[in-house]
């Protein structure tokens, strides 16, 4: 009888000590939440929507200067970026073309659209570095049925890199995509999950006494 006892007391130490790791670790990541979602926001979302805000925004078929520095974004309004029909091309002022691409779905449009100031601007392309060269972009409708208006702010796609996850690492997805889901859901996981903890810290103690 003192034996299983004994034993029963040690399982339910074993137990106990299993819980409070777990709900350790779960704190753990709870503030890595925080932590990483404080940044996204600091770092990218309010400088894109503060930049978004600032900017002055032409018609689409004008040319305008590009910064010296930095990987800039594209935001479109009006018909022609709704259908789609925005193209861009970017070059410097002796003729070399400047990469561009498009923006990730889902991505800043899909969580953080609330954020955007102007009206009805969203994020269509992005365009590379131009390594301190002069540099231009002209945006137009490729039918001139449709037009809108374009403007020049922060880009929402982290430079158009990606991020290797996946089991093996092999499979990339676009860092703006990994940008705009965790402004939103990391500070949400963190919220619930610290609910979570907090009931059932209280449950715990309830049940000790």
């Amino acid at each position: 009888m003192i034996d299983l006892a004994a034993d029963e007391a040690f399982r339910a130490q074993e137990t106990r000590m299993r819980i409070r790791h777990r709900t350790q670790l779960l704190w753990a990541l709870v503030g890595v939440c925080v932590v990483a979602s404080t940044l996204i926001w600091a770092l990218w979302a309010v400088p894109v929507s503060q930049s978004v805000a600032a900017a002055q925004p032409v018609p689409l078929g004008q040319t305008v200067e590009l910064p010296a520095e930095g990987v800039t974004g594209v935001w479109a309004s009006g018909a022609a970026p709704l259908l789609g029909l925005v193209e861009c091309r970017a070059e410097t002022t002796d003729g070399t073309p400047l990469r561009t691409w498009s923006v990730p779905s889902p991505g800043w449009d899909d969580t953080l659209w609330w954020m955007t100031h102007g009206d009805g601007f969203s994020p269509v392309q992005s365009i590379a570095d131009a390594g301190g060269a002069a540099a231009s972009v002209t945006c137009r409708s490729q039918i001139d049925a449709y037009d809108g208006e374009f403007l020049l702010a922060g880009d929402v796609t982290g430079a158009g890199g990606g991020v290797g996850l996946g089991r093996m690492g092999n499979i990339d997805y676009p860092t703006g995509t990994l940008l705009a889901l965790g402004a939103v859901g990391l500070p949400l996981f963190a919220f619930l999950m610290t609910i979570v903890l907090l009931v059932q810290g209280l449950h715990a103690r309830r049940s000790d006494r």
